[in-house]
């Protein structure tokens, strides 16, 4: 890989990375209220959502471009737009709150993404080229 494809590759997973935190900050406070009686279950459809998504971009990107380094600056990019918006801004608006479902989010993401992006850049499991003749299996 020449040192110019390595560059847009480095700044395309941090684009990524930058644009899963955004729309992350927004769809991670989605979530459906069930309830049973005088009971509820709240399912946090939307931080489950996002979690899947920046592990999928994640993982993706490394076996793609065959770089931890990818990987890295995909969760780098997340968790940096992740606590820009969870900062308050000049007019006291902020896009991740300190909720219990925020923090989850922010901590589950860091840990989950740490442990995708430390996976090696490759299959866990090489592909077969071609079927093997059952001759060669020995006796």
């Amino acid at each position: 890989m020449t040192r110019g494809r390595k560059v847009l590759t480095s700044l395309g997973a941090l684009g990524i990375g930058l644009v899963v935190g955004i729309l992350g900050a927004f769809v991670q406070a989605h979530r459906s209220i069930l309830i049973f009686g005088d009971r509820y279950l709240v399912i946090p459809w939307g931080l489950l959502i996002v979690l899947a998504v920046l592990m999928v971009a994640i993982r993706g990107l490394a076996l793609t471009s065959r770089s931890r380094s990818t990987g890295w600056l995909i969760l780098a990019g997340w968790i940096t737009m992740t606590v820009f918006l969870a900062s308050e801004t000049a007019g006291g608006d902020i896009a991740v709150s300190a909720g219990a479902r925020q923090w989850a989010y922010l901590l589950a993401g860091a840990i989950l993404g740490s442990a995708v992006a430390t996976l090696p850049p490759k299959p866990l499991r090489p592909e077969a080229s071609e079927p093997r003749d059952p001759s060669d299996l020995g006796s």
